[in-house]
């Protein structure tokens, strides 16, 4: 999958820590944070895809596409398929699939990898391909609460593969600054920017 990073989110005001969130080898992530539900978010839930959310994530996904500084070029339905065909292999331990869906609608989800450092020993990288957040949501509190869900989920399986950084490719050209705005509130440093030629 292309490099895609679509948060574009504003951060809760008044959150100040990540919801926190519980990972269990392979098994769909558990959102502790439905204990206390919050007006309007009740049913927010944060889990791992399976099959059954194909073609919810695939609609989302092509969404924010179209909307990025890629938009021109055409989505590829065989490529989305094999990327989510890694992130549903629960016998592979490289790939992430997340998802975050309000009464089964899918708002948000990303897609991640991890690997070596390219020229170096001892260092577990994971690259986030993609966060997408749904743009009808997108710029409300809704929004920053299915983007910090990801982000917290990215995080917890990171640690939990004992990867030492973990590395956002935000490169859609959708709202950079409110982007840029999303990570450092959430405590992401930035290492360097993206520029695109569009020829």
């Amino acid at each position: 999958m292309e490099p895609l990073v679509a948060v574009g989110s504003e951060l809760p005001k008044s959150v100040s820590e990540p919801t926190p969130l519980v990972v269990e080898s392979y098994s769909p992530m558990i959102d502790r944070s439905a204990d206390q539900p919050t007006p309007g978010t009740a049913g927010l839930r944060t889990f791992q895809v399976s099959e059954c959310h194909r073609t919810q994530v695939k609609k989302l996904t092509r969404r924010v596409h179209e909307a990025s500084l890629f938009g021109d070029i055409l989505f590829s339905n065989v490529k989305f398929d094999r990327f989510f065909d890694l992130a549903i292999d629960r016998n592979s331990r490289q790939h992430l699939g997340l998802a975050v869906s309000l009464d089964e609608r899918v708002l948000g989800c990303c897609y991640c990898s991890i690997g070596a450092y390219f020229i170096g020993d001892g260092g577990r990288i994971v690259s986030v391909n993609t966060i997408c957040v749904d743009p009808d949501v997108s710029k409300r509190l809704l929004g920053g609460k299915v983007a910090l869900r990801l982000a917290k989920g990215i995080e917890t399986w990171a640690e939990a593969q004992q990867a030492t950084h973990i590395l956002y490719h935000v490169t859609a050209g959708i709202d950079g600054r409110r982007a840029d705005r999303f990570f450092r509130q959430i405590g992401i440093v930035a290492v360097g920017g993206n520029y695109c030629l569009t020829l």
